[in-house]
């Protein structure tokens, strides 16, 4: 009897895994009925044809279409059931938190790791969704064609460049800006053709109080430096989208201001390297007076010295906030030994919060961090930055550096930096440009 029980209960689960196996082969994965739409909203903003972001970055191949995608579908298969694509590096509070937040869920992956595994069929082509719009349409703007823009003079790079970091001044046309000011709602920056070669990329705007020299032209000056000269746009590097700010938000350029280029080539010396660049940053005007003026800084430590063959540096850094502040976003930036980073903020009551945890941070892909909904943090709050350098011998090997220097902050990519940026909001009490926007 026994014997008869269990045969019977094998037998059932026999049919049960038939019958299963059977409705899977029904339900058959395909390219354009159900990988396509993922490949869309996660991948193709970089993997596309003229596929790179504002920094230059090219990823390897092309997603756009079935042809190019299905060489390709065991890596891509691997790439997402390891989560090392869509790229995104800090995993604490990042649920919904923030609104550039990359991820495939569960579903997704197996959706990919499903296909690739059966033989990645193409499927009915009329079920494949539109094809996805980017900027190229719009001259490469991605936020879509702007208002105006302000592009700086051709600069050449020459032959014997290393590295090399400087900062450009272009005077904005009086006829842009009408004299009561202009606010404006977000900008986006384009690098030009420079492919890789551009390590970031930061902008501001300048009024005429605060310009460094009445002659637009160059200045050495590291993004830092140039961010608390005031007036900063933030900065862009490999993994950076352009964003328009929030409902209610907006920048003032007053009449006279003078567009700040500081840009950090990427670059290693020898015949035939030269190149010339010309960048360019398009405004999107305010359609309403604004309610909160943006600003951004950056909280960071100029004063540190990572040991040679050190695993595990910290460098922290701290501002304490002195009004009730609305943070935009978070951007910590860091070179080739950065492998950590952390914003904590310690609440005026003697509470602490993990603001963002990035503890595989990637100096090739840097991340900036918007949040869905601007942060409140209340007058008396400390906000803490740490950074964590690994300058081992193994390390550099990867990166290309040596780890026999002991280094500290310098603009090179091979020297080091802690620069915790923020971007963040603050009440317009008196309103300049209100009428210049009726």
């Amino acid at each position: 009897m026994r014997i008869l029980r269990l045969f019977t209960i094998l037998a059932a689960f026999s049919a049960l895994a038939i019958g299963s196996a059977s409705a899977g082969e029904a339900e058959e994965v395909t390219f354009y009925g159900d990988v396509l739409p993922i490949l869309q909203e996660n991948c193709q903003s970089c993997h596309r044809p003229a596929g790179q972001n504002i920094t230059g970055i090219i990823a390897p191949m092309s997603l756009m279409t079935f042809e190019e995608t299905r060489p390709w579908a065991r890596a891509v298969a691997r790439k997402v059931e390891a989560e090392e694509m869509p790229p995104w590096y800090a995993t604490e509070h990042t649920d919904g938190l923030y609104s550039n937040e990359r991820g495939l869920t569960d579903d997704e992956i197996q959706t990919i790791v499903a296909w690739a595994n059966s033989g990645s069929a193409a499927g009915d082509k009329s079920q494949a969704p539109a094809p996805k719009v980017f900027g190229d349409e719009n001259g490469g703007w991605f936020l879509g064609t702007p208002d105006f823009v302000v592009t700086m003079e051709e600069y050449l790079i020459p032959d014997d460049a290393y590295d090399l970091q400087t900062t450009f001044r272009t005077k904005i046309p009086d006829e842009l800006i009408p004299e009561e000011g202009l606010w404006v709602s977000g900008w986006e920056f384009q690098t030009g053709d420079t492919g890789d070669r551009i390590h970031h990329f930061c902008a501001g705007v300048e009024d005429a109080d605060t310009v460094v020299t009445a002659d637009a032209g160059q200045g050495e000056e590291d993004e830092g430096e140039a961010a608390a000269r005031g007036g900063s746009l933030g900065c862009v590097s490999a993994g950076t989208e352009g964003k328009l700010l929030p409902d209610g938000w907006g920048l003032l350029i007053e009449q006279g201001s003078t567009a700040r280029f500081n840009i950090h080539y990427n670059k290693e010396p020898g015949t035939g390297t030269a190149f010339t660049n010309q960048a360019s940053m398009g405004f999107h005007i305010a359609k309403e007076t604004p309610k909160i003026a943006f600003k951004n800084d950056s909280i960071g430590n100029r004063g540190f010295m990572i040991p040679a063959h050190r695993e595990g540096y910290r460098v922290g850094a701290g501002r304490l906030i002195e009004q009730d502040t609305l943070i935009l976003n978070w951007w910590p930036h860091a070179h080739f030994r950065g492998v950590g980073a952390r914003y904590t903020a310690t609440y005026p009551d003697g509470t602490q919060e993990l603001l963002l945890d990035v503890p595989k941070w990637q100096q090739a892909w840097q991340e900036t961090y918007w949040y869905n909904e601007p942060k409140l943090l209340p007058a008396g709050t400390m906000v803490d930055v740490s950074f964590w350098y690994d300058n081992t011998s193994e390390h550099g090997l990867r990166k290309g550096f040596d780890a026999d220097r002991s280094l500290g902050h310098a603009p090179r990519t091979n020297d080091e930096m802690a620069l915790g940026f923020v971007a963040y909001g603050e009440e317009i009490v008196e309103d300049p440009a209100a009428e210049s926007q009726n």
